[in-house]
């Protein structure tokens, strides 16, 4: 009941014109005690209800029903690019932003990492530690989540406020800010009443563009991991981006934690056990296709109490 309610308050939010399906699917096994069949017809009647026309075969647009088995999490939310019509039209696209590096992430990716991260909306802030032309952030906000997106650099921060303005046409996130800080230093960064609340992080580490003086990517690494869990809420998430040897498509699958990964900076290994040193147990590994010399491992772990 609880979920169907926030579907409502997701559709309320992001209302569309023309007909609508949902479309449900399961990654890495079923969630106990879950019908993703019967839910999906819950939320088709509940968008019945509330005024749309179904259309099982073209819709217009189509409303994306995700159960992960592994983490148990479930997520909603309008499709990109399916059929013909899309949410929003890829109008966030990186690339239409005024401040653009190549290497920023897509917005769908951006988005599905947040909402992993962070859980459910009302959960607590969202920090992205090193946020470059401030992908994450542009998401939270929109998403109505309050959150803070730090850089070590200043054009990056000026770049990235740009960015985040633009995506509220031309105004000031209501929820959402840049701050100039140091992504091993967190607690200096962000407000002290978020100290102990913060329900997740989400980090593409700049790997080759950023420079936090004589540091190498292993301990920047292990330093951010710290520092984040210092400022964690217990129940708080945390979606690591990195880039990998090319592992081909896998839309539907994800990957074992104890399948070979090839990073493209240190060892799948090590990651795992220095994860698990600072405090982040990893839930899940996922592959998104980059180009045939490229992979993204995308990983979800969540906070466990230490020693």
């Amino acid at each position: 009941v609880a979920f169907l309610e926030r579907v409502e308050t997701y559709l309320n939010q992001h209302p569309v014109s023309g007909s609508v399906a949902v479309k449900p699917w399961r990654q890495e096994g079923k969630i106990p005690d879950l019908s993703t069949s019967q839910l999906a017809g819950s939320i088709g009647g509940l968008m019945v209800r509330s005024g749309y026309d179904i259309d099982l075969e073209t819709p217009d647009y189509t409303l994306a029903l995700i159960a992960d088995g592994q983490s148990s999490l479930l997520a909603v939310g309008w499709m990109e690019g399916d059929g013909s019509a899309s949410f929003e039209s890829g109008a966030r696209r990186a690339a239409e932003r005024p401040f653009f590096k190549p290497v920023s992430l897509d917005p769908r990716l951006a988005r599905l990492a947040v909402n992993l991260a962070a859980g459910p909306l009302g959960s607590g802030p969202i920090v992205d530690p090193m946020t470059g032309t401030g992908g994450f952030i542009i998401e939270a906000s929109l998403s109505g989540r309050d959150g803070v997106g730090i850089d070590i650099h200043s054009e990056m921060v000026a770049g990235a406020t740009q960015n985040l303005n633009w995506a509220h046409g031309e105004d000031s996130s209501p929820t959402c800010a840049i701050s100039r800080g140091d992504a091993t230093r967190i607690a200096d960064a962000i407000p002290n009443a978020w100290h102990g609340t913060v329900s997740g992080f989400v980090l593409d580490p700049p790997y080759g563009r950023n420079s936090h003086g004589s540091m190498d990517n292993h301990s920047l690494l292990k330093a951010t991991l710290e520092s984040s869990y210092n400022v964690a809420s217990s129940t708080a998430g945390f979606v690591l981006i990195l880039p990998i040897e090319p592992m081909g498509e896998r839309p539907y699958a994800g990957v074992g934690l104890d399948e070979h990964v090839e990073l493209l900076s240190g060892s799948w290994k090590d990651l795992k056990e220095l994860m698990a040193a600072c405090g982040w147990e990893i839930e899940s590994a996922h592959v998104e296709h980059v180009h045939r010399s490229l992979s993204r491992l995308i990983l979800l772990a969540k906070y466990a109490p230490q020693d």
